[in-house]
């Protein structure tokens, strides 16, 4: 036994002192972002066992930070090093980070037009701040910073404070009436990560909104113009398992959503909510990108023409219109594929099909209304989406989607960025 122990230290001890190690972890290409962030980041640490696979992920992690053009892995064994050790090398190609906004939506008669300025990664941390303007019939303001990550890599913040104000349709029974809306915010959201891709958030906003009837319709209110002092306290669990690379998204993302708004002396315009929001991506090939989205919402449903929910062109259905309802639950599928027609040094082309299938609780109503055949809208249609290759993560899209029912029933859609 004596002579077994000697031999098992005699084979065993070489190879746990040869075993491979990263002796280096190398940045090759950073201009403006903090090597020391990304290093947080990463499980990849000098004196960490070599590990082929952590590699790659580590990649994909630099990759989903929506912050480069590129990042590929390399390994280079080092030749008579009698550590047996490996350098691991992650060449980036850096963005713009600092560019104007501007963003031109609409369908139909219906125009949204976004203006202003973004540092992306201030700081070179990943960090966002800036500010834009919208006209959305009236105008609005905003101004950010946000943070998804402290130092410690385990929390982080959003403050926004904003001027959102519009022409907002209101419905009381069979009457819609036009009104000025003002809402006036400040809104504060922390963040913690449970893991790398893994968050919970609670935020905080004190909310002063003002409404301006515009027309003459008999309302069930007192006065054609009303205040309200609002406060309204959210929190969020999302895991997101989505993988970018370039135009293409594999992976899935969830999100749970639940928030309560309540009014000052006004109970009508108070309620609880809960939504949660599923999205999957495919890749099909070398071009192709089957993606799918399901969301379901429910409120407090007492009759209120303030129903937190509303059926909109910009948001679930495109083609139905802007704003055309309000209610107290929500149920959408969007069905999108795909398909990159070219790709060049200046932008990427794709052309896409889809199919919105979508309906709304109108306020008091019972939920299974959310899933009544008369009570449903399905709309098709096409588009394409222009990827910029120059300023990262910008997309123009155009949509064009008519109701399945009524073919002459149908409209624009176009913005910036996926529609999901």
């Amino acid at each position: 036994m004596p002579h077994l122990r000697f031999l098992l230290i005699f084979f065993v001890l070489p190879l746990s002192l040869h075993a491979q190690v990263l002796d280096t972890v190398i940045f090759k290409g950073l201009t403006q972002t903090s090597e020391a962030y990304l290093r947080g980041l990463i499980n990849c640490k000098k004196g960490s066992k070599f590990d082929s696979l952590i590699i790659k992920q580590d990649e994909q992690i630099l990759n989903n930070l929506n912050l480069f053009f590129s990042v590929q892995s390399e390994w280079q064994f080092n030749q008579g090093n009698p550590d047996h050790s490996y350098s691991v090398y992650f060449i980036i190609e850096e963005s713009i980070y600092v560019f104007p906004l501007l963003s031109i939506s609409g369908f139909k008669d219906v125009l949204k037009i976004q203006a202003g300025i973004s540092n992306i990664n201030w700081k070179g941390e990943q960090k966002t701040i800036g500010l834009w303007y919208q006209y959305y019939d009236r105008h609005s303001f905003s101004i950010y910073h946000k943070v998804p990550r402290h130092k410690n890599q385990k929390t982080g913040h959003d403050l926004i404070i904003s001027k959102y104000s519009t022409l907002e349709p209101l419905y009381f029974h069979d009457a819609m009436s036009m009104f000025n809306f003002d809402n006036y915010s400040v809104y504060f959201n922390g963040r913690y990560w449970l893991n790398p891709r893994t968050k919970v958030e609670l935020g905080f906003t004190p909310i002063y909104e003002v409404y301006e009837q515009l027309d003459d319709v008999d309302i069930n209110l007192p006065d054609k113009r009303f205040e309200f002092i609002k406060f309204r306290v959210n929190t969020s669990l999302t895991i997101n398992n989505l993988n970018y690379k370039f135009e293409r998204i594999a992976g899935s993302k969830f999100e749970l959503y639940l928030e309560t708004i309540q009014t000052y002396q006004f109970p009508m315009a108070s309620f609880f909510m809960v939504k949660t929001n599923w999205i999957r991506h495919y890749k099909f090939k070398k071009k192709g990108n089957l993606s799918f989205r399901h969301q379901i919402g429910l409120s407090t449903n007492q009759d209120s023409p303030f129903s937190p929910f509303v059926l909109d062109g910009f948001l679930n259905l495109r083609g139905i219109g802007n704003r055309v309802a309000r209610g107290t639950g929500i149920h959408f599928i969007n069905l999108e594929y795909r398909h990159t027609v070219i790709k060049n040094d200046f932008f990427i082309g794709q052309m896409i099909g889809f199919t919105d299938l979508g309906s709304i609780r109108p306020p008091a109503k019972a939920w299974t209304t959310l899933v009544m055949p008369n009570n449903s809208n399905i709309y098709s249609g096409l588009g394409i989406r222009i990827h910029s290759q120059k300023i990262y993560r910008t997309i123009l899209r155009l949509d064009y989607g008519v109701k399945i029912s009524d073919q002459f029933n149908g409209g624009f859609s176009f913005g910036l960025n996926q529609f999901f």
